[in-house]
């Protein structure tokens, strides 16, 4: 199994030019990653009337796959996070460590074919869900 990694990314301009800024950033980091980021996973959000935020998991190391066969279904699996006062940055490293910890349990072939989303936050709560391959031949 791969260990997978993250950078985090935020950006304190309003609107579109917040995430223009981070849109920025994150395709300057999947560049940096070269054939690492064919599996990269990115996710995007923004706290209501606040930071807008990005992350993106790469692995450690390049991943070569055999081209699937089957596929028997999805699994899911999240993080959610409740912060508990205006310092945000604790939290979201909660959170981005526990998918990172997530991805790299994970076969090559589940992590590699995993998808990633997130959610808005608001009054403190976010999600961070991952779907993967249930199994991969």
């Amino acid at each position: 199994m791969t260990t997978w990694t993250y950078e985090a990314f935020e950006s304190h301009l309003d609107g579109r030019a917040g995430i223009t800024e981070l849109e920025q950033s994150v395709t300057q980091k999947m560049e940096e990653l070269g054939l690492r980021a064919e599996y990269a996973k990115i996710a995007m959000s923004n706290i209501i009337g606040g930071i807008a935020r990005a992350v993106v998991y790469y692995p450690e190391t390049t991943i070569t796959l055999a081209p699937i066969r089957k596929l028997s279904g999805w699994l899911k699996g999240d993080v959610n996070v409740i912060a508990d006062s205006a310092d945000t940055t604790c939290y979201h490293e909660e959170m981005y460590q526990g998918i990172a910890e997530l991805l790299s349990s994970l076969s090559d072939a589940q992590s590699a074919r995993s998808q990633i989303a997130a959610t808005a936050c608001r009054n403190g709560y976010a999600t961070v869900t991952l779907w993967y391959p249930a199994e991969v031949s």
